[in-house]
C-alpha cells in the first residue's frame, strides 16, 4: 500500500473514532467531548509515527524523535566497490577507500 493511501486510511480511522467517541459522550461532557477526541487523535499520530520510523530503521533509538537528536548510533559507510557496510576508514572486506555514507 502506498503511502498516500495509508494515511487516508489512518485519517479515516481515527474520524470514524472521533465521531463515535462524539455521539457516545457528548451528553456526559458537551463541550468537553473535545479532549478526548483530540486525544484519540494525537494517539493514532503517534502510534502511526513510529511504526513509521521502525519501517525506516529508526525506531527505539534516542528519545522522541527516534534518534534525530543525538540519539542515534551515528554515520557508517556503503563501500562503492563491494557494497559491504562498515563505519570508516577502508572497508574492512576489500580495502577499498572509496565510500559512500550512510545516515
Amino acid at each position: 500500500m502506498n503511502w498516500m493511501a495509508q494515511s487516508m486510511m489512518w485519517i479515516m480511522v481515527s474520524l470514524a473514532i472521533s465521531i463515535a467517541l462524539n455521539f457516545l459522550l457528548w451528553p456526559y461532557l458537551g463541550f468537553f467531548t473535545l479532549i478526548p477526541i483530540i486525544a484519540v487523535f494525537l494517539g493514532i499520530s503517534y502510534i502511526v509515527r513510529r511504526r513509521a520510523m521502525a519501517r525506516m530503521g529508526m525506531g527505539g533509538q534516542g528519545g522522541g524523535f527516534g534518534g534525530m537528536l543525538g540519539g542515534g548510533s551515528g554515520i557508517s559507510y556503503v563501500c562503492i566497490a563491494c557494497g559491504h557496510k562498515f563505519k570508516g576508514g577502508a572497508c574492512p572486506r576489500c580495502g577499498s577507500k572509496m565510500r559512500r555514507a550512510d545516515f
